[in-house]
């Protein structure tokens, strides 16, 4: 992948080429709907056509004085073929509407399998987020997202130029010349409507920032988080000027697209009335003249009426495609992001030998494309360069550092979340990208610092699989060894009890240090050869804390562990500790070793156990 924040810009494709895609998306996922959109537009574009024949026979058989049983029995006959028609197309929509709609599921589908396939360290950074929430906007909208305008509005486009050209055909066998001048007059309309939507297009990002400013202004007005500060403060006038400054910004942007849009509509008022009144007129000439029937003229009276009303839904139809195609712009350079291959390895994790040795050998990492940019404007910022590090096998090590260090950064690289950009990281010697990702990930039990509970069962939550694949004896194990199974009893939480709210009112809430020690239990539940435990006791009041400190070294006996905390304290249970500042190894060492060298690592200590000193020297006085 390119570095840099144009690797993330999302191509521009035409309407025909969107149409396409889409084309493409049911053909693989559900043809039928295509079947639906073909015959919907055949049924719309032939009802029309049938309905300005009903007049003309209509006519023509009175001025045959056709007997009434006649009359009636055709009559009656081209009603009841139009209401069979009507009926079925109403059938075909509501079958398009249904499963079309059914598709954006799977489309949502398509997104969720996409982030999982990209890069990690892509996939968080600020422009890939933002592609991927514009590209949830075209699909997740209803009726009127993108990818159910791209198939309406394509249906009514198709309808629209089918019946344009089966009218074409009719005025044509009255006189080209009639029809010559109704499609001039046409591509002027065409010609008009185009230009209008430029100008509206070119207003876009002028109106989108107006809208930004004005909603940014008025969250912060019914920000109930905000209401303390804005009563402290007095901030009301200032929030309410603010508003009315945005206010005028929006009225101003959509005051020009009413004049416009009243320019615009006055052209092509003028232009149809002339058109419809000429033709009118002729057709009058020509029936009073004889040459016309009665039946002709209420016939092609009807056909240049609809051949308006046609060309202004083309007109329509593509300007909305036009809006749509702007959204699918989001959806396709989504998808159309560079994988990282997952499943390729010449080598397997069961010729491991457990608990893994794990080597950092020459390891660089930048972060690319994410709104922290290195000094030189580059887009990158480097957090490690040349990076050596060994941790044994069956070994437990503290990872510390002031906030930024590139502590997280590290665990990534470790569990293979991110990859190196120069360098290598080995597992018993052996190059990890030796292994298929999806294997390197089996390896690893791991609690990092984002709490992740589902709305699903407790079950579910633990195993991270289905309900009918928990091993209910192994989870209530790792809870009791997380020390929640005691709380989960006394609460009557069992395995089956949903969690949150989300779902289920009755659904189970745990507290801030309940929710990090069911994340511990998870870790334990999956048993996993190497433990990573990213600040895990953040949440914990001190009592908690020492007892998962106490009970450290049965979580990890026979593991490879990496332990991080910004709590100097927790280093003590571990075998080696590593002090990272700046993306390098400044010292490494047991606690004892480290304290006696008196470098960074005791001076840390020493700060932190003075707050702790003091705060206990408070609390006795």
């Amino acid at each position: 992948m390119e570095k840099g924040k144009e690797a993330f810009e999302p191509k521009h494709y035409s309407i025909g080429s969107d149409i396409l895609f889409f084309v493409r998306f049911y053909r693989r996922q559900e043809p039928m709907v295509l079947a639906f959109c073909g015959t919907e537009i055949l049924l719309c574009a032939l009802l029309p056509l049938f309905l300005i024949y009903l007049p003309k026979l209509t006519v023509d058989l009175v001025e045959g004085r056709a007997g009434l049983e006649r009359l009636f029995l055709a009559l009656g006959g081209f009603t009841v073929l139009l209401m069979l028609l009507d009926g079925l197309k109403s059938a075909v929509s509501a079958g398009k509407y249904n499963l079309y709609n059914t598709q954006r599921g799977n489309l949502l589908g398509l997104f969720f399998l996409k982030s999982l396939r990209i890069r990690y360290e892509y996939a968080e950074s600020g422009s890939v987020r933002k592609l991927y929430g514009k590209a949830l906007n075209t699909v997740d909208g209803g009726d009127w997202c993108a990818s159910s305008r791209m198939v309406t509005e394509t249906c009514g486009l198709l309808i629209n130029i089918l019946s344009f050209f089966l009218y074409s055909t009719v005025i044509g066998s009255l006189s080209l010349g009639v029809l010559a001048v109704l499609l001039a007059l046409s591509v002027v309309n065409y010609l008009l409507s185009m230009s209008h939507i430029r100008y509206e297009e070119s207003l876009r990002e002028e109106n989108a920032l107006a809208n930004k400013h004005y909603y940014c202004v008025q969250n912060a007005m019914g920000d109930m988080g905000a209401a303390k500060d804005i009563r402290i403060f007095g901030m009301q006038h200032w929030l309410l000027g603010l508003r009315d400054v945005a206010l005028k910004e929006l009225d101003g942007v959509t005051l020009k697209s009413r004049r416009r849009n009243s320019f615009y509509e006055k052209i092509g008022y003028l232009l149809s009335a002339g058109r419809d009144l000429g033709a009118y007129a002729w057709l009058l000439y020509q029936t009073a003249g004889g040459k016309l029937s009665a039946g002709e003229f209420v016939l092609y009276f009807g056909a240049v009426t609809g051949f308006s009303g046609f060309v202004t839904g083309i007109m329509g139809s593509l300007a909305a495609l036009r809006g749509a195609a702007n959204g699918t712009d989001y959806t396709r350079a989504y998808l159309d992001l560079p994988e990282e291959d997952l499943s390729s390895g010449t080598r397997h994790i069961e010729e491991l030998r457990f608990p893994p040795e794990i080597e950092f050998r020459n390891v660089c990492f930048s972060y690319k494309n994410g709104e922290e940019n290195d000094e030189q404007g580059t887009g990158e910022k480097e957090i490690f360069h040349d990076l050596n590090l060994t941790i044994r096998s069956g070994e437990r090590i503290a990872l510390v550092g002031v906030n930024g260090a590139g502590k997280t950064t590290f665990v990534k690289l470790l569990c293979g979340i991110y990859e190196p950009d120069a360098g290598q990281i080995l597992i018993n010697g052996i190059d990890r990208n030796e292994f298929p990702r999806t294997e390197v990930y089996q390896l690893f039990s791991a609690i990092f610092q984002e709490q992740m509970i589902l709305p699903f069962t407790v079950g579910e939550n633990l195993a991270l699989k289905r309900a009918d694949e928990v091993d209910e004896k192994r989870a209530w194990a790792a809870l009791e060894r997380a020390g929640l199974k005691e709380t989960f009893q006394d609460r009557k939480i069992g395995i089956k009890t949903y969690m949150t709210k989300t779902m289920m009112e009755d659904g189970v809430e745990l507290s801030g240090g309940q929710q990090q020690r069911f994340l511990l239990a998870r870790a334990l539940y999956k048993d996993a050869p190497v433990l990573v435990l990213d600040e895990p006791t953040a949440a914990l009041d001190p009592i908690a804390e020492s007892e998962v400190y106490e009970q450290y070294d049965r979580y990890s006996s026979g593991k490879t562990a990496v332990f991080i905390s910004h709590r100097l304290a927790s280093t003590r249970f571990s075998d080696r500790i590593v002090l990272i500042e700046n993306g390098r190894i400044l010292e490494t060492g047991t606690h004892e070793e480290l304290m006696r060298a008196g470098g960074v690592y005791a001076e840390m200590f020493e700060i932190q156990s003075s707050y702790y000193r003091e705060g206990a020297d408070e609390d006795e006085h």
